[in-house]
């Protein structure tokens, strides 16, 4: 029994050594990375900053916490903001914001209020620090620009996680439930008001596959460039308009794009129809798209929606056999 006492004994003043030198250390790294940012010109700082949890986290919390980058104009300020981690498990982070948080441009402060916004990121266990995975989610988004503007959503969620299958590749997951866009949005693309105010749902599911793993190095030495870009879902509703999308482009050494995305357009006129209003298309292209859409699902069972295929050739993109112009050129591979 004795012995048991002194091994507990021992072993709890070995793990409190083992915190107060890792929450010491957490809290020297992180007023070294403030005071670099002043040497930087930056204005950095917080009314309290303290590293807590014992025994078994490591969370860093700041008050009034303000950071802005004089040189381009960019700030960001938050009353309350929170680091958290396991002591036993540092490669697991979480962030949360507060629910009200302001972010500087140049132009204008923008002002962000949630009842919930977190994040976290997990990288592998070893030096490389490879990017095992991330998530972030915010619930009642609302977003206020200084010069009135104002843009909302139900719930907002951006994922990403490595791939089982292959250590270059990434599953990308965003999606925004219930968007409110702003005025001027709304306005450009639907100045008819044909519309409603809230696009029901946004879906973008993909695998990226990278010429180099995101990790440490990669971060170094020039981000990872995407090499194949697999869309498994990709899709919106917005009132009576719908779009869903899937299939796979490979991106070229020079950047350009080839491969083939099946399209699912619902009510693919009143889509024409906003991108002439907007002034996407001229009049001339768009006669020339419906007569060529039209015969596309004249043959099929709802002529209101179209299937077709996107196809990226030769720096070119076609929908069916309806040519549309040069496609988009991404960063050249690393040779």
């Amino acid at each position: 029994m004795r012995f048991l006492i002194y091994l507990v004994a021992v072993s709890a003043a070995l793990w409190s050594g083992y915190w107060f030198v890792g929450s010491t250390a957490k809290h020297s790294v992180i007023e070294a990375w403030f005071e670099e940012r002043r040497l930087a010109g930056w204005t950095a700082g917080y009314s309290s900053f303290d590293v807590v949890g014992f025994p078994n986290r490591f969370d860093s919390r700041f008050v009034d916490l303000e950071l802005a980058d004089k040189r381009t104009g960019w700030s960001w300020s938050a009353p309350l903001f929170n680091i958290l981690a396991l002591s036993y498990q540092p490669n697991h982070i979480i962030a949360v914001w507060p629910h009200t948080q302001v972010i500087g441009f140049p132009l204008e402060d923008v002002t962000i209020n949630s009842t919930e916004m977190r994040a976290s990121v997990v990288f592998e266990a070893n030096t490389s620090l490879a990017l095992e995975r991330t998530a972030l989610r915010t619930s009642a988004l609302k977003i206020f620009g200084g010069s009135g503007w104002s843009t909302s959503a139900q719930s907002l969620s951006f994922s990403t996680r490595q791939s089982v299958n292959n250590d270059l590749a990434h599953d990308i997951v965003f999606e925004v439930v219930n968007l409110t866009p702003t005025k001027l949005f709304k306005n450009s693309i639907d100045p008819a008001n044909t519309l409603p105010a809230v696009i029901t749902r946004l879906l973008v599911d993909t695998e990226i596959v990278y010429d180099v793993p995101w990790d440490r190095i990669a971060v170094e030495n020039g981000l990872p460039l995407a090499q194949r870009i697999i869309l498994n879902d990709v899709s919106t509703v917005w009132g009576d308009l719908g779009l869903k999308a899937d299939g796979a482009l490979d991106v070229g050494s020079d950047g350009l794009l080839s491969g083939k995305v099946s399209l699912d357009i619902k009510n693919w006129r009143g889509v024409l129809a906003l991108g002439v209003s907007s002034g996407l298309f001229n009049a001339t292209l768009a006669d020339r798209l419906e007569t060529g859409l039209s015969l596309l699902t004249s043959l099929s069972d709802n002529p209101q929606n179209l299937k077709a295929p996107l196809t990226f050739a030769d720096g070119q993109i076609s929908l069916g056999p309806i040519p549309l112009g040069p496609g988009p050129r991404l960063s050249p591979r690393r040779r």
